[in-house]
């Protein structure tokens, strides 16, 4: 891998837990642990930034559903685990910051838990879908590679 077990945003971590072992328990457990101390560290984040000023999250209607934007995240996860899995880390990163700003991190579900809390559901939703999508995306990238 090109960024040597480096979990930067929630969307590695998910293409970790969907390209490892699915039946390896223990990987679920760290890798979920990198989850919630990624949002951990966004509502820190977010704290510092806006000064404990932080508004409601905005987003999208929690039952609602777009194809398009599933595909997208599906094609944009197989894309970022193919040249996080073979390219150098300065590629990956480019890569990273191209995608980082279509998927819904950590930084949507902080806000959500610093700010009212009313659309909690809606946001963590959203923030567990995009992370599945990007890592089916990622499993879908893998199983190609290797059927090729």
């Amino acid at each position: 891998m090109a960024i040597s077990g480096a979990h930067i945003l929630p969307m590695i971590t998910w293409g970790h837990i969907m390209t490892g072992d699915l039946s390896d328990s223990d990987g679920w457990m760290d890798n979920g642990t990198r989850l919630v101390s990624q949002v951990i560290g966004a509502v820190l984040a977010l704290m510092l930034v806006n000064s404990g000023d932080v508004g409601d999250v905005v987003a999208a209607d929690m039952w609602s559903f777009d194809m398009w934007g599933a595909l997208g995240m599906i094609a944009g996860g197989a894309l970022l685990w193919t040249v996080y899995d073979r390219c150098d880390a300065w590629v990956t990163a480019f890569v990273v910051l191209a995608l980082g700003t279509m998927v819904g991190g950590a930084s949507g579900m902080a806000e959500a838990l610093v700010g009212s809390g009313g659309d909690i559901a809606a946001s963590a939703s959203n923030w567990v879908v995009d992370g599945v999508l990007v890592g089916v995306g990622a499993l879908a990238s893998v199983k190609i590679a290797d059927m090729v």
